[in-house]
């Protein structure tokens, strides 16, 4: 049974990561492990057979590919939150790729990101950031956002293969949730507890005065963030999407 665990930059990628390769490349060091594979899509698929457990984010999975023997969990986050999240993790510059001047779309491979339309020459995606104000900043940021979004509308909504956890259900029952997570991926008793007690230990209630990944893990933070002006841009583009999840 290939298991495999797909999500979106800024929705409880790295706790994901955090929890999984501990039971899996610590504790579990028997296992075939676990292993992130950011938004390398081709890369996940040539080598995710190699793994107890793979991951890949911001991109819907061709199904094909995978055979039919598969559980795939999938996190998902409020998208409007997505943006708001991604604004102010990249506008300080928080990974190497956001500091690379005159990007491509290929050096932005690793997180399947689009260079905003606007950006020109001269700019890293966060000194274009830092230029902005938060407004234009957002709307920049939907820009780079556009294939992860896109992505959203394209997984099948009803394939018991597929098991869709939302963020916002998430934070605050990190333990119950990943035991679900696991107790879908078929896998041992032991295994879900230890899961349990790592969820609970890697929360972000309890990492968040520990890291600066963890800006602000609230739900509904776009209520304070969109302006009319980003609301009508996002809506244009996504409110398909936000119906879709029940967003809207």
């Amino acid at each position: 049974m290939k298991l495999v665990h797909c999500s979106y930059h800024k929705c409880l990628t790295v706790y994901y990561s955090r929890v999984l390769s501990t039971l899996y490349n610590r504790i579990f060091r028997l296992s075939r492990g676990y292993r992130h594979f950011n938004s390398l899509i081709d890369e996940f698929y040539r080598e995710s057979d190699n793994y107890k457990i793979a991951s890949v984010n911001n991109h819907a999975i061709d199904l094909q590919k995978i055979g039919t023997e598969f559980r795939i969990s999938r996190f998902i986050r409020d998208p409007r939150d997505l943006v708001v999240s991604g604004y102010f993790y990249h506008k300080r510059g928080a990974e190497p790729w956001t500091n690379i001047i005159n990007p491509s779309e290929r050096d932005w491979k690793v997180v399947n990101g689009c260079v905003p339309r606007n950006m020109g020459e001269g700019n890293s995606f966060s000194s274009y950031l830092q230029g902005l104000n938060k407004e234009d900043g957002l709307i920049a940021e939907i820009d780079f956002r556009s294939k992860h979004l896109d992505s959203m509308m394209e997984w099948p909504m009803a394939d018991p293969r597929i098991k869709i956890y939302k963020y916002e259900d998430l934070i605050g029952n990190e333990k119950d949730v990943f035991k679900d997570v696991l107790k879908f991926y078929g896998v041992t008793w032991l295994e879900k507890k230890l899961v349990s007690n790592l969820a609970e230990k890697f929360s972000a209630m309890k990492q968040k005065d520990k890291t600066l990944h963890i800006r602000n893990a609230k739900s509904s933070q776009w209520k304070e963030h969109f302006t009319p002006k980003v609301h009508n841009y996002f809506e244009q583009k996504y409110v398909e999407l936000l119906e879709r999840y029940d967003y809207a």
